[in-house]
């Protein structure tokens, strides 16, 4: 089975965050997995060089052979998130016959739009993954504009012609509105830390620390963090540490927080760390007591496994797609969207909660092997691809 994945960006433009993580670590999964059956099959990924506002430093319009994926990069003609590649597009109308299933990932850019209206038109089945993109946070952000318009009249009906793979179901329910019955539902895959011997019990300490791992972006709910820390400030039993790890798009974004905990005069209480990967970015996470992610919006949220993988337990809003596997699993807390006040509440249960987090450390690696093992996944996203051939 030769497999062509299309994505507006691909590794190692990082800046997209958990996105461009969770498309890569699929295509090298099913790459190796076919590997290892000794079949005769191929991963191939057509890809921008975006890397935010600047390229990616590598070759294009060649193939690129990277851990297992031949990966075609082609240039941009536009520098912004419409990612217009003449090159890539070209290359999809000559070549996506060849192919046994396609597979898109995004939504709203013309690298993904352009190409599947290039399958549509060319009678190739095709499945889009939206990423996230077609919930009711993006479409409410983009009200009134002319990408609205858009999808009113133009996009719901070519997403209606496609299968659509959403990676929970909470992004399922989101965007019921979509007439689509051809849906499946398959997670994200993920390169975890491995089976652990012997679970590591934190060091006790007078600091709790926290931990936020995410794109720098509005849309993560960081503003609201930073107020409940500044609550919880001259709280005499409550010594807070907030690390911040990741990358912005925006500089003036991140410049913004900055100055709001200067006025805040939480400078001692937050420490910037930027972007980790690899051992190094599990690592930060073992050491911390809590993983907080209160986002007005994600699709799946690739590090609440990450941090679960490692044991260490995790709060997240309700409009993360996995609160409601944290909630079933008892893996951690759940607090409301863009709401201080229970953000605030729930952090503080999950502060004096000493035994369910011990129980939640102990426990949780071996459940996120169990539950997200690349061997199970990979099968099922097989399965889906010899569904719609």
């Amino acid at each position: 089975m030769n497999i062509l994945h299309i994505t507006p960006s691909y590794k190692p433009a990082y800046i997209y965050g958990g996105t461009t993580v969770s498309i890569s670590r699929l295509c090298e999964a099913q790459a190796s997995f076919f590997n290892k059956q000794g079949l005769k099959s191929k991963i191939t990924v057509y890809t921008t060089t975006a890397n935010g506002k600047k390229e990616l430093n590598v070759e294009n319009n060649k193939p690129i052979l990277i851990d297992g994926v031949e990966v075609w990069y082609f240039k941009r003609q536009t520098k912004d998130h419409t990612h217009f590649s003449i090159a890539l597009l070209k290359k999809t109308i000559q070549t996506v016959q060849n192919f046994d299933a396609i597979h898109i990932h995004s939504w709203w850019n013309t690298v993904v739009i352009f190409s599947v209206l290039i399958c549509i038109l060319k009678g190739v089945k095709v499945i889009v993954a939206p990423r996230g993109m077609l919930g009711e946070y993006t479409l409410n952000t983009q009200k009134k504009s002319l990408k609205n318009s858009f999808h009113k009249l133009i996009g719901k009906k070519i997403i209606k012609k496609t299968y659509l793979h959403l990676t929970s179901q909470i992004e399922r329910e989101e965007i019921s509105y979509i007439k689509n019955n051809r849906v499946f539902v398959l997670p994200n895959l993920l390169s975890l830390c491995g089976k652990q011997k012997q679970v590591r019990q934190k060091k006790p300490s007078n600091i709790f620390k926290l931990v936020f791992m995410s794109r720098i972006h509005h849309k993560k709910g960081i503003e609201i963090l930073i107020e409940v820390l500044y609550r919880l400030k001259e709280n005499p039993k409550i010594n807070l540490q907030l690390d911040v790890i990741g990358k912005s798009e925006s500089i003036d974004y991140q410049n913004t927080l900055k100055q709001l905990i200067c006025q805040k005069k939480l400078e001692d209480k937050v420490n910037w760390v930027g972007w980790l990967e690899g051992k190094q970015k599990f690592e930060y996470l073992e050491k911390s007591d809590l993983f907080v992610l209160p986002s007005f919006n994600e699709n799946f949220a690739n590090v609440v496994i990450e941090s679960l993988s490692v044991g260490t337990p995790v709060l997240v809003s309700d409009k993360v797609g996995l609160a409601n596997y944290v909630k079933e699993r008892e893996l951690g807390w759940v607090c409301k969207t863009n709401q201080v006040e229970s953000l605030l509440q729930v952090l503080e249960m999950a502060i004096n909660n000493k035994i369910k987090r011990r129980k939640i450390r102990e426990n949780a690696p071996q459940i996120i092997q169990n539950d997200f093992s690349s061997q199970k996944l990979i099968q099922k996203y097989i399965e889906m691809y010899q569904k719609i051939k």
